[in-house]
Order: structure tokens, then C-alpha cells, then sequence
């Protein structure tokens, strides 16, 4: 069978995929699987995995690798970002994964911002727009100026949502002070990147990853999470404010009162949020095409790409 799998260790959410080419060329997904596990807690300040967070992580793992044996043999694809790629410790990390029977490659922010280019336009029309793709991860965001899938800049930043929630949010319902201090913090960055991405102004701005898609479902009431509802949402700016306001009011408990938020992202919300915001403003676009396909998805294409080269 024409099989291939990707897994996606991010610094809170690690994603499986398995899918199979069919005979028209298009994918059917036979398995997609997530879980937060938060393995970047911690990276802002200390630079090393925590071992708890580790072993929670090599956990999944297993459980990703007794759904991989099923449908052996078949290529795969793990990759490690921005947690794992600053750890002081990612050798004991890689090890331990190693042991767990998942061989997993560190890539470089500007893999990550390719790769994560061509999992958002395998289901978004390459319509030769200038377009901003930004993927809000726990430990980074990468920002990608492209016309239709042709990259023109991209730029890695440390704007994760782990990171900052521990620099600057400490309490629900949020602090007014603390919130504050994060948005001026993101206004700045934001600020800096626009400089530093600056051959067009884009006539589209799409987001991707947990907070853009939780975002989404949301907006919409969407539950239980349906992957075909969710991408390609377009959600205004106004809306993605309304949302903020309402969830900043609320105590986490009162957050997970939502059927629509993740258990795990309720803390975490509150910046990701945040940094779509200040996204928006800073490249002067008012509203958020949504992809629910990103870095897994195109690791996905590039392990089938291998198997037919």
C-alpha cells in the first residue's frame, strides 16, 4: 500500500499522521492523533527539558509507535522544533525517543517554516496571492511571506505560547497589568518582524496551529472538533476581539466550561490570542483565513515525495 506517517513534536502539542495516496493522487487519512504534553515548560528560562515533561512526551510516543506497527512497513517522518532544538539536553531527548522506537530529527526554524508552508496550501488553493502564513507554536511562531506557495522571506521568532505565558500571565481571570505588558512586549516584536518582512504588504494573512484553530471552533461553536469545518474559516478581527475580551473574564475553569476549548489550552489561549492580534494589526489585515494543515501535513508530502523518488 502507497503509505507514509509524519509526526510533529512541537513544544506543547505532539501530532501523528498516517495517511495512504489514493488512486486519484489525493491523501486519505487513516490515522490523527494528538495530544498536549507541554514538553517546552520551562525553556524560557532554564534552556533544558524537564524530565516530566519528557517522559509524558516518550509516552505518546509509544502510543504513536503501537498505531505506526499496525500498518508497517511504511516511511516515517518525526521532527523536533523549537523546544527540543534549544534544550541543552535534546541529545538525552532524541535518545530516549530513539528508545521508544521513533527515530526523530531536529530541524532548523527555516525547515520548519517550508515544510509548514506546504502543509497549508495542500488544501488551500495556490492562487498566486501575497499571502503571510504564520504557525503560533509553544516555544516559536514562524512568519512566511510567499506569493502562492513561492516563499519570498520568512522569519523564525521566539513568540511561543508557552514562553510568553510564563513571562507575562500569571493570573485568570487575566490581570489587566500583566496583559498589558504582554501586548506592548507584542507590539514591539511585531513591529520589528514587519520590518524585517517588508517586500509586500499581503492581501491575505492565514494562521495555523492549536490557537488559530481553537480560535475557529470557538467562533463557530464547533464540537466535537471536525477538521473540515475548520479549515479555511475566515474569522474577522473584531470577532477574534470579542473572543479575547470574553476569555480573559473568565477563570480557567470557567475557560473549560467552553466544549470548544481544549483541556491544556486554557491557560494558553489568552496569548496565542494575542499574538493573532497583534499579527493582524501589524500587517494591516482585518480578518484571518484559518489552516487547519501545517508541519505535519507537509512532512506527510515529503515522506511520500522519498518513497517515489
Amino acid at each position: 500500500m502507497n503509505r507514509a506517517a509524519s509526526i510533529d513534536i512541537g513544544s506543547n502539542t505532539i501530532r501523528l499522521l498516517i495517511a495512504e495516496k489514493t488512486s486519484n493522487g489525493e491523501f486519505r487519512e487513516l490515522e490523527s492523533i494528538r495530544a498536549i504534553t507541554r514538553l517546552g515548560e520551562g525553556m524560557n528560562t532554564e534552556k533544558y527539558l524537564r524530565t516530566n515533561r519528557m517522559d509524558a512526551t516518550i509516552e505518546k510516543l509509544k502510543s504513536f509507535k503501537k498505531k505506526l506497527m499496525a500498518y508497517e512497513p511504511l516511511p516515517l517522518l518525526a521532527v523536533a522544533t523549537s523546544a527540543v532544538r534549544e534544550a541543552k539536553n535534546q541529545d538525552e531527548f532524541i535518545a530516549k525517543a530513539k528508545n521508544a522506537g521513533i527515530e526523530v530529527c531536529v530541524i532548523s526554524w527555516k525547515e520548519e517554516a517550508q515544510l509548514t508552508l506546504d502543509g497549508v496550501f495542500w488544501k488551500i488553493p495556490d492562487e498566486g496571492k501575497d499571502t503571510l502564513t504564520f504557525d503560533i507554536g509553544g516555544g516559536s511562531t514562524e512568519f512566511i511571506l510567499s506569493r502562492g506557495k513561492e516563499v519570498k522571506q520568512s522569519f523564525g521568532s521566539s513568540l511561543g505560547v508557552v514562553r510568553l505565558t510564563e513571562r507575562f500571565i500569571s493570573r485568570s481571570p487575566t490581570d489587566p497589568k500583566e496583559y498589558s505588558a504582554l501586548t506592548d512586549f507584542l507590539e514591539q516584536e511585531l513591529a520589528a518582524i514587519r520590518e524585517q518582512l517588508n517586500t509586500f504588504t499581503p492581501e491575505r494573512v492565514i494562521g495555523t496551529a492549536g490557537t488559530v484553530t481553537t480560535l475557529a471552533a470557538i467562533d463557530k461553536n464547533i464540537f466535537p472538533y471536525d477538521p473540515e469545518k475548520i479549515h479555511r474559516a475566515i474569522i474577522k478581527q473584531e470577532r477574534i476581539n470579542a473572543i479575547q475580551e470574553d476569555l480573559m473574564r473568565k477563570t480557567l475553569e470557567e475557560r473549560l466550561g467552553l466544549a470548544a476549548l481544549e483541556k491544556g489550552r486554557e491557560d494558553l489561549i489568552i496569548v496565542g490570542t494575542a499574538i493573532v492580534l497583534a499579527t493582524l494589526k501589524a500587517f494591516a489585515c482585518s480578518q484571518l483565513t484559518v489552516s487547519e494543515y501545517s508541519l505535519r501535513e507537509g512532512l506527510l508530502l515529503k515522506a511520500f515525495a522519498e518513497k517515489t523518488s
